[in-house]
């Protein structure tokens, strides 16, 4: 069935575009790095969920309803997501444009209406408005009736959220910034620049003060502050709130108030502010008329610290005895890509100690006005960020209005002493003192009414609470696939259970209504194991996510299956340990789902797979019976643990693992090989093999894998005619390393190497291994869909099977990126394709099948990490018989009994399972 362009069921004017959903290939990699997703663990509640449905609603798979506006206006917008992945795809874009198309199906009624069109239609748009609230503000704060207020307590009428930040409110000057500052200021010395000065509307009136000091600091080095009086409100606040025709509006006249002023430069202290003006050229991309005036005015557009670095300042002389750390606002840090200008502004400040503090780019919970249309869930994002502000220090600086009366709200709940500062105010405080100046310090001070007509949902809301059990449509679509996107089915409903004994609970109610199961860790899975066939629950363990015990002395750990994979290492790592098995998508995926996968990575090589470091288990039978298996260094019998390890969920639900902690090596060298040739680098790595090295990790990609990680979001700089690239990572102790890296570059000197050497720093060899690690979502930037195989080949057929997967190219009419474990043989082909192509989809299957068929061939196996799942269930008979596979399912029968633990895996039917294969793969398409 032919799917239907954006357009088609987008029904308003600049729908999201089908070409940056079509970047997405749903690798998992921006899990970790959302903040409303590991609050809540919920897929819809992800960046790539959140593109899911954004793309399932333009292919009209679902309606404009709540469905799909929960979790598109749930997300902050905070563009953490856009900094970690791969492919770059612009998710903060497709939010908006699907939130204008909401805005306009969905108009906002009741409070949130109001809330829109009294401020975000009205006061905002006009500065009269705004200087008139202004002065209400003021009056109250100055009259005496704020002190009445308070004193008979009418405050405790208002939410909880909103007398927080009654609280924090700045004491509002006499004049509003656009008001006290000339229209033109002139330089305090040469002039080097004449800039337009954005004056914004929250600073404006509440933080003018900080527009002046920004206008102080830009003179003090050279630059005429020119603040035009045509200027309006950025746009930002309507944007995110999906009115994209006032925010069109506002964008004009600011585009013609400041390119009136012909400034060099529009420098902005606010980040929100910073980054939505930086779009203009996006929001009116339609518009003829300012289109390409939009573009020349974002071109001009620049933080006030990325300017002051970029142009030089002087450092200032005066000393200010204090200990500052500094929160990275999202829209300064991922937004626009600042983040080491405003440290170097606070360094250069004499006495002031800079504190770092833990994840400063971990968003507040501000979000323009997040903290009023989601005051819950900026109320947990709150309570995490003042937890990662530093002991003992005076000052929290950071650079935007809403991050600064967010933090001093979380401040003043916690009963801290801090202040909240803008980063430019410290630097202007600092010059004022050399004057002699008195400076005084600008400090700021549900029930869901779902129907319930499902009986097994009724009976799953009595285990667990009603936000851990999802079962409508709009939600569910979210889950129809893991990361193997081909095919897709939608469960029945989907339940998080937070502890074992819930866990066992729901699967005993499962169990007893014959219903169909599948357990669920990240979803980065590459096979399909977690994708559902229709029907079934999906048992999600993302809130199990919990580091229980650690004990170094025996070396072990225990974790909860939803514990990410990376964290494991990053716990123990201060201590001179870490978690061995380290898959492309350990930042995101879980430990859980390494597990069902017997999940490998870059270094198994020298350390092996996941079931070499697993010690014990505990597991929920598809009964609800729970036992435990393994737990000590040596036991006699049968290795159940070697049997559950890798079986992909089918025989039960892992709740528990004991895990082995590793050493830190000495030392560790990274080299990196450029050949011209694949076929040289091929015979490199049999060569290295040969030679008595033992790599630590053996890394290749080829020419168009080279390509893709070029054009994603951590290229290296790897020349364009490259025909091959190998990564060697030798570890051990330190006195030894010199001569194998020595070993390594004259092995590589015998194959027509171009370019050999050792990474020069820890930081360059960290960013060869982000390209190389990040390379499946970066296929994403050349194709909109894409399949990964995961042959193993004996390492001395590499350089036959690389030229059989180029035929194999050739006959299919596909493209195909090789990015592989080359030490151990572990090839992973990325078979590149677009789904909307009629018969190109069914092409790039039947690539991926001749691919598998040639490593059996050769002696090897159709998987080496990423399990059988979906995907390769009619390869499981190149290499086993019927009988071989009927063993194999009476093991599962004991287990699993009536097959109700993740069903259709793994086995083809026995009597028909080409024809199984062939339905499942065609319903997938039409399902499309």
């Amino acid at each position: 069935m032919e799917v239907k362009r954006s357009e088609e069921h987008y029904p308003f004017p600049d729908p999201p575009e089908a070409g940056k959903w079509d970047v997405c290939v749903h690798c998992g990699m921006c899990l970790d790095a959302c903040p409303t997703y590991q609050e809540k663990q919920l897929e819809p509640h992800s960046p790539r969920g959140r593109v899911h449905l954004i793309k399932a609603a333009g292919e009209g798979r679902m309606e404009l309803n709540t469905g799909l506006a929960d979790p598109v206006f749930e997300c902050l917008d905070c563009r953490a997501c856009e900094t970690v992945c791969p492919a770059g795809v612009q998710v903060g874009s497709l939010i908006e444009e699907a939130r204008g198309q909401l805005y306009r199906a969905m108009p906002p009624k009741g409070w949130r209406g109001w809330l829109s069109k009294l401020f975000l239609r009205g006061i905002f748009v006009g500065p009269r408005r705004l200087h008139s609230l202004g002065r209400l503000l003021r009056f109250y704060q100055r009259s005496g009736l704020e002190w009445m207020v308070h004193k008979m307590g009418l405050l405790r009428l208002l939410p909880r959220h909103l007398q927080g930040m009654e609280a924090v409110l700045p004491r509002v000057p006499q004049r509003p910034s656009r008001k006290s500052m000339p229209e033109t200021a002139p330089p305090l010395r040469e002039r080097r620049h004449r800039v337009g000065l954005l004056t914004g509307c929250v600073m404006d009136v509440l933080y003018a003060g900080i527009n002046e000091a920004t206008g102080r600091v830009l003179r003090r080095n050279g630059s005429e502050v020119v603040v035009p009086r045509g200027q309006r409100c950025c746009g930002a606040l309507q944007v995110h709130a999906g009115d994209r025709e006032t925010a069109k509006k506002l964008a004009k006249r600011n585009i013609d108030a400041f390119l009136e002023a012909e400034v060099d430069r529009v420098i902005v202290n606010a980040a929100g502010c910073g980054a939505a003006m930086k779009e203009y050229g996006e929001l009116l991309k339609n518009d003829s008329e300012y289109r390409e005036k939009a573009i020349q005015f974002s071109q001009k557009v620049q933080d006030v610290s990325a300017f002051l670095e970029e142009t030089g300042f002087e450092p200032p002389a005066a000393r200010i005895e204090q200990t500052v750390t500094y929160h990275e606002a999202c829209h300064l840090a991922h937004g626009q890509g600042v983040r080491r200008p405003p440290r170097r502004l606070l360094e250069s400040i004499p006495g002031l100690s800079l504190k770092e503090m833990a994840d400063a780019d971990r968003c507040c919970g501000s979000a323009g006005i997040y903290n009023l249309t989601h005051p819950d869930m900026a109320g947990r994002l709150l309570e995490r960020k003042v937890d990662d502000i530093p002991k003992d220090v005076d000052l929290v600086a950071m650079g935007n209005p809403g991050c600064m009366m967010q933090m001093a709200m979380g401040i003043h709940q916690r009963g801290e002493k801090e202040r909240v500062v803008h980063t430019v105010e410290l630097l202007d405080w600092a010059y004022r003192r050399e004057k002699g100046e008195a400076v005084e310090d600008s400090v700021t001070e549900k029930k869901s009414g779902r129907s319930e007509k499902d009986p097994l949902v009724h009976s799953l809301l009595k285990i667990l609470e009603e936000d851990a059990v999802l079962y409508r449509k709009e939600e569910l679509i979210a889950y129809e696939c893991d990361a193997y996107t081909v095919q897709r089915g939608v469960p029945r409903a989907v339940v998080f259970p937070g502890n074992t004994e819930e866990v066992s609970a729901v699967v005993r109610v499962l169990h007893q209504w014959g219903i169909p199961f599948i357990p669920r860790g990240a979803g980065t899975g590459l096979s399909g194991g977690a994708t559902p066939r229709g029907g079934e629950v999906v048992i999600s363990l993302a809130r199990m996510n919990r580091l229980l015990d650690v004990d170094l002395p025996n070396r072990q750990a225990v974790v909860q299956p939803g514990y990410i994979n990376l964290h494991l290492t990053q716990a123990v790592a201060g201590d001179g340990y870490y978690y061995a098995p380290d898959p492309s998508s350990q930042q995101a995926c879980t430990i859980g789902g390494n597990v069902g996968e017997n999940a490998g990575g870059a270094h198994c090589l020298k350390y092996g797979v996941t079931t070499n470091h697993i010690l014990g288990l505990e597991m929920v039978l598809p009964d609800g019976e729970v036992v435990r298996i393994g737990g000590l260094p040596e036991e006699p019998g049968y290795d159940l643990l070697g049997l559950v390890i890798g079986s992909e969920g089918t025989l039960g639900i892992v709740t528990e693992i004991t895990v082995r902690l590793m050493k830190q090596a000495e030392g560790v060298r990274t080299v990196r090989a450029l050949f011209d040739r694949v076929e040289d680098a091929s015979e490199a790595v049999s060569d290295l093999i040969a030679s008595g090295i033992f790599p630590a990790a053996l890394e290749m990609m080829d020419r168009l894998a080279i390509q893709g990680v070029e054009r994603g979001t951590f290229p290296v700089g790897y020349p364009e005619d490259l025909g091959a690239v190998l990564i060697i990572e030798v570890d051990g102790i330190e006195a030894g390393l010199s001569d194998q890296v020595r070993r390594v570059v004259e092995v590589c000197q015998k194959r027509n190497v171009r370019e050999v050497r050792p990474a020069t720093s820890e930081a360059e060899r960290k960013s060869w291994w982000a390209n190389r690690k990040t390379a499946f979502g970066a296929m994403g930037t050349l194709s909109p869909d894409y399949l990964v195989q995961d042959g193993v080949i004996p390492r001395s057929r590499l350089p036959e099977v690389l030229s059989r997967v180029a035929e194999i190219s050739r006959e299919k009419g596909v493209r195909i990126a090789n990015v592989f474990h080359a030490g151990d043989g572990n090839l992973h082909p990325l078979i590149l394709f677009d789904a909307k192509v009629p018969g190109e989809q069914e092409r790039a299957i039947a690539a991926g099948s001749a691919i598998l068929k040639v490593c059996t061939e050769v002696g090897g196996s159709i998987t080496g990490e990423h399990g059988v799942g979906l995907e390769k269930q009619e390869e499981m008979r190149y290499l086993f018989s019927d009988g071989e596979m009927d063993v194999f399912t009476r093991v599962r029968s004991v287990f699993n009994p009536k097959d109700l633990c993740n069903p259709g895996k793994i086995f083809p039917s026995p009597s028909k399972c080409g024809e199984v294969k062939r339905y499942s793969k065609e319903a997938a398409v039409q399902s499309k």
